[in-house]
């Protein structure tokens, strides 16, 4: 735990110290991301117990999804509508 902690700081400092553009800083960004997933992508595909309950927890993931998703909608828009547009009038 502490190595992601530490990264995390290391990764703070050089951000803070370096000129490293906005859109490099995308870039490097984004390609971290795929390599992420695509490292998760052979570890699911690799374990066999995932595979063959992979309908099972295909719909869980997909009900986790919709109800992140909808509940995320639902606290921007109140969060829009009596806070931020609140403080308007």
């Amino acid at each position: 735990m502490w190595f992601i902690y530490i990264s995390l700081c290391i990764g703070i400092l050089i951000g803070a110290t370096s000129k490293i553009s906005k859109q490099h800083n995308d870039n490097l960004t984004m390609i971290g991301i795929f390599v992420l997933l695509f490292i998760m992508g052979i570890s699911i595909g690799t374990n066999r117990d995932v595979i063959s309950n992979i309908d099972k927890v295909g719909l869980i993931a997909l009900l986790y999804a919709l109800f992140t998703i909808g509940g995320s909608i639902i606290v921007v828009y109140l969060l829009t509508t009596f806070v931020i547009r609140g403080k308007r009038k």
